[in-house]
């Protein structure tokens, strides 16, 4: 009997698809309905029916929305768990900044959501009568964002800033009672290896302070100087971030009264050395958010080079890409056409799949947390400024993905109807070409999500009673 019950459901379930599909309009107006409804009734599972009815208009509505987009293009949809739609899904292409998703991931997929970084002071011994005898080492533990409160008022451009307050470090020293420093404050960034930017990215990023030089102690993103002007003239990236750090650090010590005989400079702890103060950074998850929600790309880089010291023991690009591509493809990302070259998604030599990017937002333990630290529509980061006066603010949280030759939207959509929606659309037009999100109506793009399911009266699939009399 069980086949033909199943047969039954499935007649029942495809004539309330088709009664979905049709035109409302047609339906026959003034008719009396006096039939209780029937136990095999379609009516009596109005969702099942309802789900690929409104997959099917969504896909068909997401199809004629692409023909604004160029032949180098991937959109996948997923609606509540299900494949809407997989539009060249493992393309390999550049993703500008949703690699930082990527990176997002494998940094928790190393620590875990709950881990900090400590940045360490230490001497060859520990301090008598609040004097340190020779040398004050600032050792870098890993991407804590160290800057001065004035660093995001004055940052180059006008992406926002976020950072863990150097002065914290500072009032450390302090109240371990250091109050004369004989030697020197020397910045320790070991942790790291010395290259300071990664070398397929474009030299003009680098002249428009895209990205300070990365090093494994930094404080104002690397930046020595900086002005309210925030032009390239005004902004300098340092030549040595540690030693640049040993000197912000030094000023501040000076600052709160604290004597530091020698000049700063770089340099690397001894071995066994006394600690003196530290400073732990916020956990992951947060670090990860604020990389996500301003798009660091500092901190980005950082991060992947800490991927590459958890893994490998090695604080470089090429330890932290490789390390990287294995944890995504142990964990079950779609790996195949994906290359990481660096973490923010500067570089164009960088490749991805929307599949990947589906499966980040998507994955079991991180998914979550990556989700949770994107930016929101008209309300924070990257997109706090984008559809401020439309349906999809506060609805939608999305990585953004900017060069000029690629445009990319990644993220999720609490639709109006009540879905959830996970999506990742990447364009790419070749280099120097240049594509812009209003060219191929990415705005569009979220506002067709947001209304899904659209038109679909699952009241009129509800079991009805019977008549009366």
């Amino acid at each position: 009997m069980l086949p033909a019950v199943l047969a039954a459901v499935t007649v029942g379930a495809g004539a309330g698809a088709l009664a979905l599909d049709a035109d409302p309009a047609a339906d026959a107006a003034g008719v009396d309905r006096v039939v209780a409804t029937p136990v095999l009734s379609a009516r009596r599972a109005p969702e099942v029916v309802a789900a690929p009815v409104a997959d099917r208009r969504l896909a068909g509505d997401l199809l004629a929305w692409l023909a604004d987009s160029p032949e180098d293009t991937c959109l996948v949809v997923e609606a509540d768990g299900r494949e809407v739609l997989a539009h060249n899904a493992d393309l390999p292409l550049t993703g500008a900044s949703t690699q930082k998703l990527l990176t997002a991931t494998g940094l928790l997929l190393v620590h875990g959501p709950d881990a900090t970084f400590t940045t360490e002071v230490v001497a060859e011994a520990p301090p008598v009568g609040g004097v340190v005898a020779g040398d004050l080492y600032v050792v870098g533990g890993g991407p804590a964002d160290l800057g001065t409160p004035d660093w995001p008022e004055m940052a180059p451009g006008t992406r926002e800033r976020v950072v863990h307050d150097v002065d914290e470090l500072v009032g450390a020293i302090a109240a371990a009672g250091v109050t004369r420093v004989e030697g020197s404050v020397v910045g320790d960034g070991s942790r790291y290896d010395d290259q300071r930017y990664e070398e397929t990215l474009a030299e003009r990023l680098v002249l428009q302070d895209q990205v300070g030089p990365i090093g494994g102690l930094m404080v104002n993103d690397g930046f020595a100087r900086f002005s309210p002007e925030r032009s390239n003239a005004a902004t300098v990236p340092a030549d040595d971030p540690a030693a640049d750090a040993a000197r912000v650090i030094t000023e501040r010590l000076e600052a709160n009264g604290i004597e530091v005989a020698g000049a700063p400079r770089a340099g690397t702890a001894p071995e066994g050395a006394t600690t003196v103060a530290a400073l732990a950074s916020p956990p992951v998850s947060q670090l990860v958010a604020e990389m996500l929600t301003t798009s660091d790309n500092e901190a980005a880089e950082a991060m992947l080079k800490e991927i590459g010291v958890a893994e490998a023991g090695e604080g470089s690009w090429d330890a932290g890409a490789a390390a990287l591509e294995s944890l995504l493809a142990e964990a079950g990302v779609t790996t195949e056409g994906l290359d990481v070259v660096d973490g923010s998604g500067l570089s164009i030599a960088n490749t991805l799949t929307c599949a990947a990017l589906v499966d980040v937002l998507t994955l079991e333990g991180t998914g979550p947390v990556v989700r949770d630290g994107l930016p929101v529509a008209g309300e924070t980061g990257t997109l706090a400024e984008r559809w401020t006066d439309s349906e999809v603010a506060g609805r939608l949280r999305a990585k953004t993905g900017t060069l000029r030759n690629v445009t990319a939207l990644a993220g999720e959509v609490d639709t109006v109807p009540g879905a959830r929606v996970t999506f990742a659309y990447v364009a790419n037009v070749p280099d120097p070409g240049q594509i812009t999100p209003d060219e191929v109506g990415l705005d569009e793009l979220a506002e067709i999500l947001v209304r899904h399911p659209r038109d679909l009266d699952l009241a009129a699939l509800e079991p009805e009673a019977p008549a009366a009399g």
